[in-house]
């Protein structure tokens, strides 16, 4: 069984860490609005929205946190098998270890988009708390934040490994 993957380490670039702290403010955010509307409806399901947002974003943290750690010791964590292969043949660590850095950016920016979209349905869900109409009004632009979300990041994810693989003429 071969040992871990050689990487140098970079830190989260400014960017990336920039994103992390925009989530963070948008998190307690949703965490304001709740606080806000709890004493005039008094429901505990009120408290799922973001408490299920904000451990998403915990996850997202820890990856961020453990990115070099994961993909030197289980590099088939990676879901991207382009990815995984291009960095299982790459010889060159300090190459492997900003392919790491751009990938991992790209879920710092995730930890904003998931903030952003916590606060979009605490910020909706808590004014019209018992009214019907929510559901039509809300579903539909939930869709359209989650496609525009995948389309984004598969567009990225291409741009870095279309980088990646084109530093590297075989």
């Amino acid at each position: 069984m071969p040992g871990p993957m050689k990487v140098k380490r970079y830190p989260l670039s400014n960017v990336a860490r920039a994103l992390v702290v925009v989530a963070l403010i948008l998190q307690l955010l949703a965490w304001a609005f709740v606080v806000y509307y709890y004493p005039t409806y008094a429901k505990p399901s009120l408290l799922i929205v973001p408490a299920i947002f904000s451990a998403v974003y915990v996850l997202f943290l820890l990856l961020l946190r453990y990115r070099y750690a994961l993909l030197e010791n289980y590099p088939y964590l990676v879901n991207l098998p382009a990815f995984a292969y291009r960095l299982g043949i790459e010889k060159n660590p300090e190459l492997k270890g900003k392919i790491i850095n751009k990938v991992f950016t790209v879920h710092a920016f995730a930890t904003v988009y998931i903030s952003v979209l916590d606060v979009a349905l605490t910020s909706t869900v808590l004014p019209f708390t018992g009214q019907g109409t929510y559901t039509a009004f809300i579903l539909p632009a939930i869709l359209v934040i989650v496609a525009v979300f995948v389309i984004t990041i598969f567009a990225v994810y291409r741009n870095i490994y279309r980088s990646f693989a084109g530093s590297k003429k075989r």
